[in-house]
């Protein structure tokens, strides 16, 4: 625990996602007394019975729209670790709904604190994406790069920061890298696959440091502070190298570098590239896990599933390449 303010009561909104778990993984060995809120889903459920029998937390199943379950997960709460959002691609199908979630569900968290007499600190994940699309000769980003916002996700990211940064409650906002899952199912999308130029700069982020990082703000001294929060100059790629060692990881051989979009302008390129974390990582020290580490740890416990992706490879690659809407222009 990083010396500083020590809170009690502590509220997670979003718990039993990718991000969520991580951050509960940390928070378990500290002295707080947590409290989930997530949607009182199957796969949610399931969740939190297996994390309860081993660790002590309690849960108010809700809704971010819903004000009621809202009051009553933030009563008494010191701290709020706030990550529920509706992200790619469905943020971008449903327009509408993205905002109502994303914006209007923490004004409703801000307006449901404000009734009771505690200003518990709110930290807030937001996301790269605020930056906008970036070449691949744009330098690393910082504080001091201007925010561009150009889809609804990254629009609602930069909706809510200041949201929370004029609520005058105490926050402090981190600025993610993309963080994948260690779960085949959330890393295998093929949209992501097409869209994403070649050339693009990825920077990776293990999601055991990004829950380390949300864990470690929750008691330093700081407040109304924004970090940039990856993996550091040796989580640093192009994503060729990136994408091309997932593909052998899980037996699909070398990526298919015909089906990748092909960037012609400013705004072909996508939204993720290298960032300068030196302060948040002096402050934090969250930077623990390589790309490698993710890599092995994904795989484990994946070996029958590797083998048959192995045995129908052919067939696989040859799906992924039909559907791509740029192989045909590549």
């Amino acid at each position: 625990m990083i010396k500083g303010f020590v809170f009690v009561n502590v509220l997670i909104t979003g718990a039993f996602g990718n991000l969520g778990l991580s951050t509960l993984k940390e928070l378990f060995s500290s002295n707080h007394t947590i409290t989930c809120f997530d949607l009182p889903n199957r796969r949610n459920k399931k969740v939190y019975r297996k994390l309860s029998k081993n660790h002590k937390l309690s849960v108010v199943w809700g809704n971010i729209l819903d004000t009621a379950s809202i009051a009553l997960a933030v009563k008494n709460q010191d701290c709020i670790i706030h990550l529920v959002a509706i992200t790619p691609p469905l943020s971008e199908r449903l327009p509408d709904y993205a905002f109502k979630v994303n914006v209007q569900g923490t004004r409703n968290i801000i307006e449901e604190v404000k009734k009771q007499k505690l200003s518990p600190r709110i930290i807030y994940v937001s996301s790269v994406t605020v930056y906008g699309p970036k070449h691949p000769d744009s330098p690393p980003i910082t504080l001091e790069t201007p925010v561009n916002p150009t889809d609804v996700y990254s629009k609602t990211k930069v909706e809510v920061e200041k949201v929370i940064e004029t609520s005058g409650l105490p926050w402090i906002i981190l600025r993610l890298t993309a963080v994948p899952a260690l779960d085949l199912k959330s890393n295998i999308k093929l949209e992501p696959l097409y869209s994403i130029p070649l050339e693009q700069k990825i920077e990776f982020l293990h999601t055991y440091d990004a829950g380390l990082a949300i864990a470690r703000s929750v008691d330093i001294a700081l407040v109304n502070r924004y970090f940039i929060v990856g993996g550091g100059k040796n989580n640093q790629f192009r994503n060729k190298e990136f994408i091309g060692q997932y593909f052998k990881i899980i037996g699909l051989g070398k990526f298919p570098e015909n089906i990748s979009k092909i960037a012609l302008s400013d705004d072909d390129w996508y939204y993720t590239c290298w960032m300068d974390t030196a302060e948040s990582q002096s402050i934090l020290n969250y930077q623990k896990h390589s790309f490698e580490d993710f890599l092995n740890e994904f795989k484990s416990g994946k070996r029958i599933l590797i083998f048959f992706i192995t045995l129908f490879r052919p067939l696989i690659k040859t799906v992924i390449k039909k559907k791509s809407p740029y192989s045909k222009k590549s």
